[in-house]
């Protein structure tokens, strides 16, 4: 197993087996807890959750090599895993009864943001958690968007060709608001003329 670890950030790789997914997972909330951050019940459900879901859809879809990063900024954890296929995740419809089929439906009620976008080896999905719940926003609900500035040459069979995709909640977009308002205002200014 391949590993590197900074203080904010943790990547790994491994063969795409059920016993090194559940490993994967145990090890990403062991390094957050490392980093200080008091997981309580929440969100260390929500993160278990996203994490398995993400290395699950990877070791099913995929297969072979897999690489999980987590990272912790501006009080958000970054969830991703790349894999070797070039294969979007499709959201499904499960019935009652169905055993599986749900993954992409929970990761999306349960973070901010969260895609995949293709990388020159397969494709990277990720997911991003706030480290505290926000007064007044429950379970956000996301809607999912494609948006060109964003987009990766490469295939990408599910949306198709140089798409990217991802999905905002509600908070998400309040985020991305604020943080878009503060680089403008933080940009140099340059004279024109």
């Amino acid at each position: 197993m391949h590993s590197t670890q900074t203080p904010s950030c943790c990547q790994f790789s491994f063969e795409a087996t059920p016993a090194a997914v559940r490993a994967a997972r145990h090890r990403i909330s062991a390094t957050v807890r490392e980093w200080g951050v008091a997981l309580d019940e929440d969100l260390s459900f929500r993160l278990e959750l996203v994490a398995s879901e993400l290395l699950t859809n990877g070791a099913l879809h995929a297969g072979g090599r897999l690489t999980a990063v987590v990272a912790m900024e501006l009080n958000l954890l970054f969830v991703e895993v790349l894999d070797e296929s070039a294969t979007a995740p499709r959201p499904r419809t499960a019935g009652p009864d169905d055993e599986s089929g749900r993954g992409l439906t929970l990761v999306e009620a349960l973070c901010l943001l969260h895609g995949s976008e293709p990388t020159a080896e397969g494709k990277r999905c990720w997911a991003v958690l706030p480290l505290r719940s926000h007064p007044g926003v429950g379970i956000p609900h996301g809607r999912d968007i494609a948006h060109d500035p964003f987009s990766t040459p490469g295939p990408d069979t599910a949306y198709g060709p140089d798409s990217a995709r991802w999905s905002l909640a509600e908070e998400g977009a309040r985020l991305l608001a604020r943080l878009s308002a503060s680089e403008e205002r933080d940009a140099p200014r340059v004279p024109l003329g």
